[in-house]
């Protein structure tokens, strides 16, 4: 079932796509403002998260607390694949929160949002680290030319 649930969400590689190649195309707009995809993702992932509390329990919750239960636990490859679809949807948000933010306000260009959306696609943390920083020094640079 797992298995299921991580090719259904290989849909959301296209809003990815519009998102770094087509990000002011009145069809991206529309679908970062509806946020379909990143809601599709949480509907898969509580799919399979439900699914698991069903059928084992919250027992794997214990195995959080130290680095040999977060590996046993990835070594499961249904809980592996529930995992990457946790990953999946969150990289989702946070790449349509920078979207929005950034469509909203320009605190990078254009193709700098793209570069950005790619790294939040392929390194999650690191490209919204990254845009968190360009942002700040963008308002930094703004307030003082108002100052």
């Amino acid at each position: 079932m797992y298995e299921k649930l991580f090719s259904l969400a290989s849909i959301a590689m296209l809003l990815w796509l519009l998102l770094i190649l087509l990000p002011t195309w009145r069809v991206t707009r529309f679908l970062t403002n509806i946020a379909i995809f990143p809601m599709y993702l949480a509907a898969l992932y509580a799919i399979g998260i439900i699914t698991a509390i069903v059928g084992s329990g919250f027992g794997f919750v214990q195995d959080f607390g130290s680095a040999e239960g977060v590996i046993r636990l990835l070594s499961k490859p249904d809980f592996a694949l529930l995992v990457w679809l946790h990953l999946l949807c969150f990289d989702q948000a946070i790449g349509h929160y920078v979207y929005r933010d950034n469509m909203e306000h320009r605190y990078v260009s254009i193709p700098m949002q793209s570069v950005l959306l790619f790294l939040i696609l392929m390194f999650g943390p690191l490209g919204l680290l990254c845009y968190l920083v360009l942002r700040k020094v963008r308002k930094r640079k703004k307030l003082r030319l108002y100052n």
